[in-house]
């Protein structure tokens, strides 16, 4: 009885363990608020995945690059993700200042949003979907990457970046 006990002791504090381990198997995306103050608090970049509605390269990217897990493992441990999409309607406050979708609601949606306006144009690049962003811990953006990636080029650009 003794035995049973002892090894009862030993192995069910291990398996409990090992629940909790996970492997992830998709990117653990955040809301930008949150992202931001991650990014600010363990200075670490952001990754901004702007897509849109409709879009065959967002979808593509969606089902296919940003679901390998290469590129799953490489966005997970390196940044602070963050996915949105570049025509929403909702308010959104980035750095303490407040950020909106010009055109009325009734209107539909087709007009970006003014954040992916603000943050895409200095890029040097016209609106395209989808779009990449790196920011680092102090807003400053780090890298523009526009345009459907796949994952082999995708994780090549982010492990440039990470050097």
């Amino acid at each position: 009885m003794k035995k049973f006990l002892l090894i009862s002791l030993i192995i069910i504090p291990i398996l409990s363990f090992s629940q909790g381990i996970q492997n992830k198997t998709e990117i653990q995306w955040l809301n930008l608020n949150k992202a931001e103050e991650l990014s600010e608090k363990y200075d670490t970049d952001m990754l901004i995945f702007f897509f849109r509605k409709g879009c065959p390269d967002c979808k593509q990217m969606k089902e296919k690059t940003l679901k390998n897990p290469e590129i799953i493992k490489l966005i997970n441990e390196n940044f602070f993700p963050v996915m949105l999409d570049g025509r929403t309607k909702d308010t959104i406050i980035y750095n303490g200042k407040k950020y909106i979708n010009q055109q009325p609601v009734k209107a539909g949606s087709f007009f970006r949003h003014d954040l992916y306006h603000e943050l895409v144009i200095d890029g040097g690049y016209q609106y395209y979907y989808p779009y990449i962003i790196i920011i680092d811990g102090d807003h400053n953006i780090k890298e523009y990457l526009p345009g459907a990636y796949p994952s082999i080029r995708l994780k090549r650009r982010l492990l440039e970046i990470l050097k």
